[in-house]
């Protein structure tokens, strides 16, 4: 039992799996993954083609790979294969940005509306109807869809009704990003603000004002705030006190998208790189800085790979678990 109160000490929860489990080579396993995510090597590049313009934004997980383009489209992608398994076609313009759950997908898009896909029957259950302008991001839970806009509002919608509950007007500029964590949002804009928000009375809770120039990206976990900007530099808050916590600085262009867990960052930017940050000192600790050929717009990550997109028409996916078993390390 010692090689399993190690693994739960160092590395957390253990996904269990039918049959026993070799504590001692999953700790070793464990223990090889996370040396490759500090070094950054070695991995398995791999190159997905399909799209016929910028990807803007992605979502995956262990069964599929979704993104949204400026051809218009959404794409379904197996991560097995790397290939298309369905396109869907609604939007008028660009794709922006999506989210989506068990039940449904939510995409938003330039042609200023957003629209709720049944990921059983791949049909568009509603088209919401609002902004005048882009919609930039989107997220959701089990009651509201929020939404943000060029027009520098952002909307919040009844899920289940699909009609507007509200709208928070706050920002003097367009909002580029919004995460939201139970009944709080936190919003990303042009105007350099990073807002936190109570969806349920519409109160804009906070201020966060520290970088120089407009955000272009945040997320939020209900306790940090991580936050990418036109000054080139990632800020990490504490979403309680206000406090900015630590500054990233690294990137020589605009932080497009980040993403991150409770020991790193992700960031890709259009200095056209990839870099991986310790949270907790704001170390850079690799720069992947040729892995697209124009602008970085979109990263995620999970425990064993990066997948992003890019102007290059692109999706690029970082297996660092590329000839390890992942049995238990991993949600399967």
């Amino acid at each position: 039992m010692l090689w399993k109160q190690l693994y739960l000490n160092h590395h957390g929860p253990i996904y269990p799996t039918q049959g026993k489990i070799d504590y001692q080579s999953l700790y070793e396993r464990k223990a090889q993954l996370l040396q490759r995510w500090k070094r950054g090597t070695p991995i398995q590049l791999q190159t997905i083609i399909g799209h016929s313009d910028s990807i803007y934004c992605l979502q995956f997980d262990q069964t599929k790979i979704v993104t949204g383009s400026r051809d218009r489209t959404i794409k379904f992608w197996n991560p097995q294969t790397n290939k298309c398994t369905r396109t869907l076609t609604g939007h008028s313009a660009s794709v922006l940005c999506l989210q989506y759950d068990q039940t449904i997908l939510v995409t938003g898009s330039s042609d200023h509306t957003l629209l709720v896909w049944c990921l059983k029957t791949y049909k568009i259950m509603s088209c919401l109807r609002g902004h005048t302008s882009g919609v930039l991001d989107v997220c959701f839970n089990e009651k509201y869809i929020v939404s943000c806009s060029k027009d520098a509002t952002i909307r919040i919608w009844d899920r289940n009704k699909y009609t507007l509950i509200k709208v928070l007007a706050g920002h003097r500029g367009p909002v580029n990003a919004i995460q939201l964590v139970q009944h709080r949002l936190v919003s990303a804009s042009g105007d350099t603000f990073i807002k936190l928000w109570d969806i349920e009375t519409g109160d804009c809770l906070r201020d966060f004002l520290g970088h120089a120039f407009g955000l272009a990206c945040i997320r939020f976990d209900g306790k940090k705030i991580v936050s990418g900007s036109n000054d080139n530099k990632i800020k990490v808050w504490n979403a309680d006190t206000g406090e900015c916590i630590l500054t990233c600085e690294g990137h020589t262009g605009l932080v497009r998208s980040l993403h991150f867990d409770k020991d790193k960052i992700v960031s890709g930017s259009y200095d056209q790189s990839i870099r991986v940050w310790n949270i907790h000192t704001g170390e850079c600790i690799k720069t992947f800085s040729r892995c697209h050929t124009s602008w970085v717009f979109d990263v995620m990550f999970d425990e064993t790979k990066i997948i992003s997109t890019s102007q290059d028409q692109k999706i690029l996916i970082m297996d660092f678990a590329y000839g390890i078993d992942t049995k238990n390390l991993i949600k399967s």
